[in-house]
C-alpha cells in the first residue's frame, strides 16, 4: 500500500533530477504501477500520459529484480514494442532500478532514458542503485508514520487526513460513502480466546478491507480498537450498499469461531451514509461520518451482523 502524497512527489522529483545528472541522460522519472497501468511521478524533462503496464519499459525493470540497463533499444527486440520506444521520447537508452515497499511489494521504478544510445559506467550504475535504496528508505519511514502496525491499514491520524483530502478532491456530483465498521462483540472475543487471537482476528478482517480498498477507490483505516472507517469514492448509493455487503459477507465467510456471539462466528456491523459532493446534502466529511456512526448504532440495535445506510 503506497501512500502517494505531495511531499513524496517532491522526493521523487528530486530523485529524478539527481539521477538525470548522475547518468547524463536527458530524461529521468519515477514510475509507479498499479495492476494495469504505469503512472508518472517526479518526471524530469518528460511529460507523458499513463500507459498500459504490459507495454512499459518499467515492467522489464521490475521483472529483472535489480538494475536493468538497455544501452540501445534497437538492439533489444523484446523492448522495441514498448510505448516509450515507439512514441515520444523514442527511447534508445533506458536504465532503471525497481522500488519496493518495506514488505517487498514492488510499486514502481526509478529510471533514466535518452533518445540516443548510451553506456553507463559502473559508478553510474551504483548511483542508480543507491538512489533507489534512498527512495525505499524514505518510503519505509513514511509508511511507519502512516500505518497501524497491527492491521497495516492507515492509522487514525492518517485516515482522517486521507479522508479530508479525498473529499476535497472529489468532483462535484460524484457520490461518496462515509462508513463506520465495528467487529461485533469483540470484547467478548478477547475474553474468550485471548488477545493474541483477537489480534489475529483483526489482521484477517483488515486484510479483507485492504483488498476491497484496492478494488473500490477506498480510504481504509483503523480508528479504534476494533473500529474501522472507510471512505468509498465514485460510488452511487446501490453500489455502496453492494460494496459494504461484500465486506460484511466476506468476514462472515471466514467462519472465525466466536462463542461469545449469538451467530457463533465473528461478524461485522456496518453503518454508512451516502452523499453527492457539493450536492444539497453535502455537509462535509465530518457530518457524513456522524451520520455513518448513527447508522452503525442502528445496525447494532437491529441485531448486528448487518449493513445500515442512511
Amino acid at each position: 500500500m503506497l501512500h502517494d502524497d505531495q511531499v513524496m512527489r517532491e522526493c521523487f522529483r528530486h530523485a529524478a533530477e539527481i539521477i538525470k545528472v548522475a547518468t547524463g541522460a536527458s530524461l529521468a522519472l519515477v514510475t509507479l504501477i498499479d495492476r494495469n497501468h504505469q503512472h508518472y511521478r517526479g518526471e524530469a524533462g518528460l511529460a507523458v500520459r499513463p500507459i498500459p503496464r504490459h507495454n512499459s519499459l518499467c515492467e522489464y525493470a521490475i521483472r529483472s529484480g535489480g538494475v536493468f540497463v538497455v544501452e540501445d533499444t534497437m538492439l533489444r527486440p523484446e523492448v522495441q514494442e514498448c510505448m516509450l520506444v515507439q512514441e515520444a521520447p523514442h527511447a534508445r537508452f533506458y536504465a532503471a532500478v525497481p522500488i519496493r515497499l518495506p514488505d517487498g511489494e514492488v510499486v514502481g521504478a526509478l529510471a533514466a532514458l535518452d533518445p540516443q544510445p548510451r553506456r553507463l559506467e559502473p559508478r553510474q550504475v551504483d548511483a542508480l542503485r543507491h538512489l533507489g535504496a534512498m527512495i525505499e528508505n524514505d518510503l519505509k519511514l513514511r509508511t511507519a508514520a502512516a500505518v497501524d502496525p497491527l492491521t497495516q491499514l492507515f492509522n487514525r491520524r492518517q485516515t482522517l487526513e486521507r479522508i479530508h483530502r479525498q473529499w476535497q478532491d472529489t468532483r462535484a456530483g460524484e457520490g461518496l460513502g462515509a462508513v463506520m465498521i465495528d467487529v461485533d462483540w469483540f470484547k467478548q472475543y478477547n475474553d474468550a480466546y485471548g488477545h493474541p487471537a483477537g489480534d489475529a482476528c483483526l489482521r484477517q478482517v483488515s486484510a479483507l478491507l485492504r483488498e476491497e480498498a484496492e478494488k473500490h477507490q477506498m480510504v481504509a483505516g483503523r480508528v479504534g480498537g476494533e473500529e474501522f472507517a472507510l471512505l468509498v469514492g465514485a460510488a452511487q448509493r446501490p453500489a455502496l450498499g453492494a460494496v459494504l455487503e461484500s465486506v460484511r459477507a466476506g468476514v462472515e465467510r471466514f467462519a472465525i469461531a466466536h462463542r461469545g456471539s449469538p451467530y457463533g462466528r465473528v461478524t461485522l456491523s456496518i453503518g454508512g451514509s451516502h452523499t453527492l459532493r457539493n450536492g444539497p446534502c453535502d455537509r462535509g466529511y465530518r457530518e457524513a461520518f456522524v451520520v455513518a456512526d448513527r447508522a452503525l448504532y442502528r445496525a447494532k440495535e437491529a441485531g448486528r451482523n448487518r449493513v445500515w445506510i442512511e
